[in-house]
């Protein structure tokens, strides 16, 4: 990923989330550009608990709650929670074949008129990807297109 693409307000999905927590090559250019406040990230509860799960099928039930725990406690996300979106993400979910959960990373794009950011471009979101931004309002972005 390009330093410097993504500036300010940004919507984080889940498999960034990840990337962010396990600190990969990725995770660790994100985190500094969230910590150099080039990147304002935006996150939902619902990806707050994605990430919980993900996490504790790969480390243990421990560990992921100390990785999200750093996150949340770190107070550089804008956490928002559902009964702010709800409405946003029933009309993406009614209208595209994604799960709840990019729903609410989309929601919250759409709501806060900022991008979001997505790890990868998985294959239900190939065929759909401009009907995703137009919707959205703002930019969809992928970190890997493959």
């Amino acid at each position: 990923m390009r330093r410097g693409v993504l500036r300010g307000d940004t919507a984080l999905d889940t498999s960034v989330l990840v990337e962010v927590a396990l600190a990969t090559g990725i995770g660790r250019e994100l985190t500094e550009q969230i910590l150099s406040r080039d990147i304002r990230p935006y996150v939902t509860v619902l990806n707050l608990a994605e990430l919980l799960y993900v996490l504790c099928r790969l480390l243990g039930m421990g560990e992921a709650e100390e990785r999200v725990k750093l996150i949340v406690d770190s107070n550089y996300f804008e956490i928002i929670g559902s009964d702010d979106l709800w409405r946003y993400v029933a009309d993406c979910k009614c209208r595209f074949a994604v799960s709840l959960a990019d729903c609410h990373t989309l929601a919250l794009a759409r709501k806060y008129g900022i991008p979001a950011l997505f790890y990868r471009l998985e294959s239900e979101f190939k065929p759909i990807t401009a009907e995703l931004r137009a919707w959205v309002g703002s930019e969809v972005f992928f970190i890997r297109e493959e």
